[in-house]
């Protein structure tokens, strides 16, 4: 039992990437075998009373998990080594699909600790190397079950809990110059599979020895001497540390989407070792293509013909057309919105709380809309290189019609209406009520038009070519909203939307001002997976521009 115990640990510890110490397990094993019934009774009690120093091979690791072993049940010593390996060479042996020893080969000969890594293998070829009977029918029926069973992160947390490693690794290891978000979170994609930073070093090794002792980590599932993948806050973060003259191609093959990654080698093989993404894209013939682009979806032919977009940017951006406040469900009042947008150099912003019969846990009164009104009065003479619109985020109702009157609306500067309540109707008769409002002359944007909840909702099945078409006839923007719950329109309807002629505004429909930036950049993120350009955008415009588009909707 002793010995297939330790064969079992050493695959283990193979599996997290400590293959010197899985060596020794292993040696140590098939020496205990060889021992007569008597010389291994003899070796459990010295094992077990600590008296190991000297015996040839069994050395400090071995006898640290000899005495783990023996301590008590060596079933718990195993569950306990089990769990502390990657998730998805946890989830292959608990059903059944690869045995200890299958996944131990995996991860040492084909580095496979992560999904991606498994589909990358199998797009690859690599797992017929094995010459297991049945191996690779196996593993891709455990790859399609898992894609399905393990649960993606929200681009939001996503994006925090980077940063905060990130920082981490900034605060523990000065020796990494450069560290960037790589995979899904590179390219804004709304649910990320893999958490994955790459970071540059001079001395990838000692950096990666230095950052797996981070105070932020909770514990390290895995290490090689450029890698590792850390557990943080109950998820998996693989961190890649290049050197400076790969840095590039390990950026590219951490960000791009299988699909994209493909179509550039296909076109002159595997990129050589590079320090920028530049030349791993100019190896293949091509300029830079964005990162919120790599999904396989058009962008190399684009590029290889000279076509592809100028994707809107941050700096593109005038104004923040959706915001909350204290007057309805936001956590800081006016004047701290405000300042906060002023802070951030906008141009102008739009306050557009929320409408009476809203389902937000506080929303805007008529009497208190006009009090309202008052307060950005006496704001606009405290910020006058700033243009404050006064707005409202109103719903549209089961019927179609609006939760305020006209004569309520036509005093605003702009008037979003959003489909807040299903209503438990059907996709045609919520595309009906999407359109009514689209061609109501007083409503300028239709916000979040799928009122998706990432993660959680996928949202409306609306008529959607009917709903771009009517927003390009009227004169009503759709908007991408920034905020990490909604993500809506996704970079694909946002792609359908422009090419059939309509215009959008990015907004951060935030409701706390420390949030201002950030939900920005993940709706500008969201926008440029969808190939958004600024002349697409409303708020890219000036203030008069914006305006104009409002008033010439009220005339006609």
């Amino acid at each position: 039992m002793l010995p297939a115990a330790l064969d079992t640990l050493s695959d283990f510890l193979d599996i997290r990437g400590a293959g010197s110490d899985a060596g020794a397990l292993r040696n140590a094993a098939a020496a205990i075998r060889q021992l007569q019934p008597a010389e291994a009774a003899a070796f459990v009690r010295r094992a077990r009373a600590g008296q190991m120093d000297g015996v040839p091979l069994i050395g400090p690791a071995v006898q640290s998990h000899l005495r783990s072993i023996l301590a008590g049940d060596p079933a718990a010593a195993i569950d306990a080594a089990r769990a502390g390996i990657p998730q998805l060479l946890g989830r292959l042996l608990d059903l059944g699909i690869v045995s200890t020893r299958e996944a131990a080969a995996l991860v040492r000969q084909q580095a496979v600790a992560t999904l991606s890594d498994l589909q990358a293998a199998l797009a690859d070829g690599r797992v017929t190397q094995f010459g297991v009977p049945d191996f690779e029918r196996r593993l891709r029926a455990g790859a399609v079950a898992l894609a399905q069973e393990l649960r993606p992160v929200p681009l939001g947390r996503a994006t925090d809990l980077l940063e905060e490693v990130a920082a981490a690794v900034a605060r523990c290891c000065s020796a990494v110059d450069l560290v960037t978000a790589a995979g899904g979170v590179r390219r804004f994609e709304s649910l990320v599979d893999g958490l994955v930073l790459v970071g540059r070093a001079p001395d990838p090794a000692a950096a990666v020895e230095v950052l797996t002792m981070a105070a932020a980590i909770d514990d390290v599932l895995y290490r090689t001497g450029r890698r590792a993948i850390l557990l943080v806050q109950q998820t998996e973060v693989d961190i890649r540390i290049a050197a400076p003259d790969d840095y590039g191609t390990v950026l590219f093959t951490a960000t791009g989407s299988p699909a994209h990654l493909r179509g550039v080698h296909a076109r002159r093989g595997r990129p050589p070792l590079a320090a920028s993404e530049d030349v791993v894209y100019a190896h293949a013939g091509l300029p830079f293509i964005p990162p919120e682009l790599r999904e396989g979806d058009g962008e190399i032919e684009a590029a290889a013909a000279g076509r592809l977009p100028a994707l809107v940017q941050r700096q593109d951006i005038r104004g923040d057309l959706h915001m909350h406040t204290t007057s309805s469900d936001g956590a800081d009042t006016l004047a701290a919105m405000v300042a906060a947008c002023a802070a951030l150099g906008y141009e102008y912003i739009a306050i557009t709380d929320h409408s009476e019969r809203a389902a937000a846990g506080r929303t805007l009164t008529r009497s208190a809309l006009a009090r309202q009104r008052e307060e950005i009065e006496a704001l606009r003479e405290r910020y006058p290189l700033m243009r404050i619109l006064h707005g409202i985020e109103v719903d549209i109702m089961p019927d179609g019609r609006l939760d305020f009157e006209d004569a309520v609306l036509e005093p605003l500067d702009l008037v979003l209406a959003s489909l807040h309540d299903p209503a438990h109707q059907d996709a045609r008769t919520l595309t009906r009520r999407c359109l009514k409002a689209i061609r109501h002359p007083l409503v300028n944007v239709i916000t979040h038009p799928a009122n998706r909840l990432v993660g959680r909702r996928p949202g409306y099945a609306l008529d959607f070519d009917e709903v771009f078409a009517a927003a390009a006839e009227t004169g009503t923007a759709l908007e991408v909203d920034g905020a990490p719950s909604h993500l809506d329109l996704d970079g694909a309807l946002a792609r359908r939307a422009i090419a059939a002629g309509a215009t959008l505004t990015i907004d951060s429909d935030c409701h706390r001002a420390r949030a201002l930036q950030r939900q920005m950049t993940l709706g500008i993120g969201t926008a440029r997976r969808g190939w958004v350009e600024a002349r697409h955008v409303l708020n890219a415009r000036p203030v008069a521009e914006v305006l104009a588009f409002v008033a010439a909707k009220r005339r006609h």
